[in-house]
């Protein structure tokens, strides 16, 4: 029992428990053992003792990985900008949905069920089906098509003259922002070293966080006009989205890659007997040598829009299950209830948020409502700047306790962090609201939670990437799935619920199920290990699905 997580009587070698190093090699010559690493491939410049994980295509240069730098980092801030546009999609007309839904003759929680739990819902099984799209076609078609989507579908809300035909636009905005939240991690993956993805993923949480939290105090100003309003909103979210359909195109190649393998095994002479087991071991893989060499592509070709159906072992029907094989296992369950609980009280506070500050006794213009945001912007991005420390401090502090060795829920510990921050800004929130107290102490309690659900969320993130390595993809799916079924329940009458019973009630509710989650943490830590061993021995995917070739 190593620092309170018990050992596992099964396997051997259970599935994310490794050896702790910061030194990235340790990865690689796990990665390639028994291969001389002398031959393998070398990072540049003052990283020229790095490995590289994984190893880039010896006979093709358009493999995305031997990409010039500025060329990745491009194609990263493409991917950032429309992740922020992701987040902005959700709380984009929040801060004047009562009047919004006045204006379509219905009321604000029929609004809010549409405008957030059934967009949720469409957005969550969006995930599913794309994921497919993404393997068998690339990501570049996917991504295109898609955002296409979103313009055209943002076009539609600003011209839309009933709430049916709003409805049906903002379902098709919950399928076309799909990739842009599931999709990103694995073009990271595609582009960048392991050694290269820790700052590329943290601005990528950053941004979609605050793409959230930084939408309701601009658009707040464009629905506070009069002679604007919320067809405005959109029209403006049309032409930012136009603006990402135009870089995409240009700047963001395919990254879809088929990368041939690094080493082969080497046939030992029959009969022989030289050496020890451990030399053996060594002799029997080696470094394949190119054979050819294929042509670069030149710009035009790279805008390619589509490159064939990519021949993967896996089928649809299989890639379509993946998810769902995951979706019941105990680490994602645990992690589904967690993270999806704390992502959707951003979106229970988007759905609310015109109700609570437009009526008394705060009676804010859309505007004032907008920049309500501003302290859980602040608090995320800090959340942000600690929460990969902190992480991994717990993970490098009991590594060395349990000597040496690195068990996946070490980084669990900072979910201790959440539930503090967590409860203290949700029970503070309903009760400051409810005793109508100056608008500065709900916001200052608001801020305080997501502060929290930040650190939450990084944590049960790098736990459940770190247990379910050869699965990612599928787990991350399963996850984000979670997620929104997590959103479209609690969000359906939310506003009602409010209106009803009051946000002190409410907002303690919420503050229950936070703990609940966080609870149910201890026991993921102690038996956490030999969850992972009955996962690996009872969930199977093909060998091309586990190491997510075509993702990564």
């Amino acid at each position: 029992m190593g620092c309170g997580v018990l050992e596992d009587n099964k396997l051997s070698h259970v599935p994310g428990t490794a050896l702790f190093s910061e030194d990235p090699n340790k990865e690689a010559l796990a990665t390639y053992q028994g291969v001389d690493v002398t031959k393998l491939q070398h990072a540049t410049g003052r990283y020229s003792d790095i490995i590289l994980v994984p190893q880039p295509s010896r006979v093709d240069p358009n493999d995305p990985l031997l990409w010039p730098m500025w060329k990745k980092h491009l194609f990263f801030l493409i991917l950032v900008y429309g992740t922020t546009l992701c987040g902005a999609v959700g709380p984009l007309v929040s801060a004047d949905q009562v009047h919004i839904a006045s204006l379509f003759d219905v009321s604000t929680n029929r609004f809010a069920q549409i405008y957030a739990s059934v967009y949720t819902l469409v957005l969550g099984i969006s995930t599913i089906v794309l994921q497919v799209f993404s393997v068998k076609l690339g990501k570049r078609p996917t991504y295109m098509v898609t955002s296409v989507l979103l313009c055209v579908s943002a076009v539609w809300s600003s011209e839309a003259t009933s709430f049916p035909s709003f409805a049906g636009a903002r379902m098709l905005m919950g399928f076309a922002i799909a990739p842009l939240e599931f999709l990103v991690g694995a073009s990271i993956n595609d582009i960048y070293y392991v050694h290269e993805r820790s700052v590329p993923i943290a601005i990528w949480n950053l941004a979609l966080i605050n793409g959230i939290n930084i939408t309701p105090p601009i658009a707040g100003q464009i629905l506070n006009v009069e002679s604007l309003g919320f067809r405005w909103a959109y029209r403006f979210f049309a032409i930012a989205t136009g603006v990402l359909c135009i870089l995409q195109y240009f700047f963001m190649p395919e990254t879809t890659f088929f990368r041939e393998s690094v080493v082969r095994p080497h046939q030992i002479p029959s009969g022989s007997t030289e050496g020890t087991e451990e030399k053996a071991r060594i002799e029997t893989v080696e470094v394949i040598q190119p054979s050819f060499q294929v042509k670069k592509k030149g710009y035009m070709a790279s805008l390619a829009m589509f490159n064939g159906v990519y021949p993967t072992k896996v089928n649809v029907v299989s890639l379509l299950l993946r998810p769902m094989y995951m979706f019941f296992t105990p680490i994602i369950l645990w992690g589904g209830l967690l993270y999806g609980m704390a992502i959707t009280y951003l979106v229970l506070f988007a759905v609310s948020v015109s109700v609570i500050f437009g009526a008394p006794p705060y009676n804010f213009t859309a505007a004032q409502v907008g920049l309500t945001y501003m302290g859980p912007f602040i608090s995320a991005a800090l959340a942000t700047l600690i929460a990969g420390p902190i992480t991994n401090w717990c993970a490098r502090v009991l590594s060395r306790r349990n000597k040496g060795i690195y068990e996946p829920e070490f980084k669990l510990l900072p979910v201790v962090l959440y539930a503090i921050f967590g409860i203290m800004g949700f029970v503070g929130f309903g009760i400051s609201l409810q005793r109508g107290q100056p608008w500065i102490s709900p916001v200052v309690f608001n801020s305080i939670a997501v502060f929290g659900i930040v650190l939450g969320t990084t944590s049960a993130l790098s736990y459940i990437i770190d247990s379910h390595r050869h699965t990612t993809d599928a787990a991350l799916g399963s996850l984000i799935f979670h997620k929104n079924i997590w959103s479209f329940g609690l969000a359906w009458n939310f506003v009602d619920f409010i209106l009803d019973f009051g946000p002190e009630k409410v907002f303690n509710v919420v503050a229950a199920g936070t703990a609940a989650a966080c609870v149910l943490t201890i026991p993921m830590y102690i038996f956490g290990k030999r969850v992972r061993s009955w996962v690996h021995r009872h969930v199977h995917f093909s060998e091309e699905d586990e190491t997510s070739a075509v993702a990564h």
